[in-house]
């Protein structure tokens, strides 16, 4: 009989407003560059030593890298980053027209199903 896998328990892999989803937001957008601890920490205007911790948890859950002495955002998380926002630009082109706002006179066509439905 197959079962499920899950990977997880569903909660996102670092929580919002914390240093982790800061420094890997920094990192994701800008997917194709590495940061120093230094470079991240003054642009997070947080201490240094959080961010070197920090950074070293996300390596160790996967979602960045080192390279030499500089950081940047796994391949695979930016590969998938990139992935999602190429479907959300094919979602735009394909339902983004407006339509879905407008009476095409479609309404008056419907059966009225009364009061109850």
């Amino acid at each position: 009989m197959p079962i499920r896998i899950d990977d997880g328990d569903g909660a996102p892999p670092v929580k919002p407003g914390t240093n982790a989803h800061e420094l890997l937001s920094v990192l994701l957008e800008h997917p194709d560059m590495g940061f120093s601890p230094k470079e991240l920490a003054d642009l997070m205007e947080v201490p240094h030593s959080s961010v070197h911790k920090t950074l070293s948890r996300l390596a160790d859950d996967g979602l960045v890298r080192k390279v030499d002495s500089h950081w940047a955002v796994a391949d695979d998380v930016a590969a998938s980053r990139i992935a999602n926002a190429v479907s959300l630009r094919e979602i735009e082109t394909e339902y983004g027209d407006g339509a879905y706002g407008e009476d095409d006179g479609w309404a008056a066509e419907v059966p009225d199903l009364g009061e109850n439905a």
